[in-house]
């Protein structure tokens, strides 16, 4: 059984069939094309702040959603998350599953600006190893690449700690599984987990000369 709808012309039902009207819905999604990118960094077993950063291309771009996921993390850890210097996430906690943290809608993205920048700031609290990968999900306008390059990307790097560590000797640092005086600190301790010899920071020696008392 059919039925018949009857509306009066020239009003706001001629209007949303026009695009135009469309584009004036703010945050509407305009861009066609899905870039979905992930980056990620290896946090050694050391306590400290340890930095994510990705910037976008050089073109308008609309955000979707983001994602965050980490292995190995300690109920303590916890992170900031910026976008183009705006906190967006403050003091968050890693959780069981992957996090989508802001989630947009076909009808809600947020429009990105061209190069926008992504920073995660992750605070290792329980100075275990561990991976953090942050997924950004966007819209694009129409691209096609001409040449398809794949880059092969070295997974095994750690990442540096953002501040330096200022340790004295009797100080600690920590391996993840226990705690070692820094005096007892080796190169190959270093080396392992890819720290920066000028990120770690021993307290100055004293330059005082011994006074000879036997003249």
């Amino acid at each position: 059984m059919g039925f018949h709808v009857v509306y009066v012309a020239g009003g706001e039902l001629d209007r949303v069939k026009k695009v135009d009207y469309v584009k004036e819905i703010k945050n509407f999604a305009q861009l066609p094309q899905p870039y979905n990118k992930m980056v990620m960094m290896n946090v050694p077993a050391m306590e400290g702040i340890y930095t994510l950063e990705w910037t976008s291309p050089e073109e308008p771009m609309e955000l979707l959603s983001l994602v965050v996921t980490c292995s190995g993390y300690g109920e303590n850890d916890y992170y900031n998350l910026y976008v183009n210097n705006e906190r967006w996430f403050d003091t968050w906690f890693p959780t069981e599953v992957k996090e989508g943290l802001y989630i947009g809608t076909a009808t809600y993205v947020y429009k990105l600006e061209s190069e926008s920048k992504f920073i995660l700031k992750f605070v290792n609290m329980s100075g275990t190893a561990k991976k953090v990968w942050l997924g950004i999900r966007l819209l694009r306008e129409k691209t096609v690449d001409d040449i398809i390059n794949v880059e092969m990307l070295d997974v095994n790097k750690v990442t540096s700690n953002s501040d330096p560590i200022n340790l004295a000797a009797g100080d600690y640092i920590g391996t993840g599984e226990s705690y070692q005086e820094l005096e007892n600190v080796t190169t190959d301790y270093i080396q392992e987990y890819n720290i920066p010899k000028e990120n770690i920071i021993e307290e100055p020696k004293s330059t005082d000369e011994p006074v000879d008392d036997t003249t």
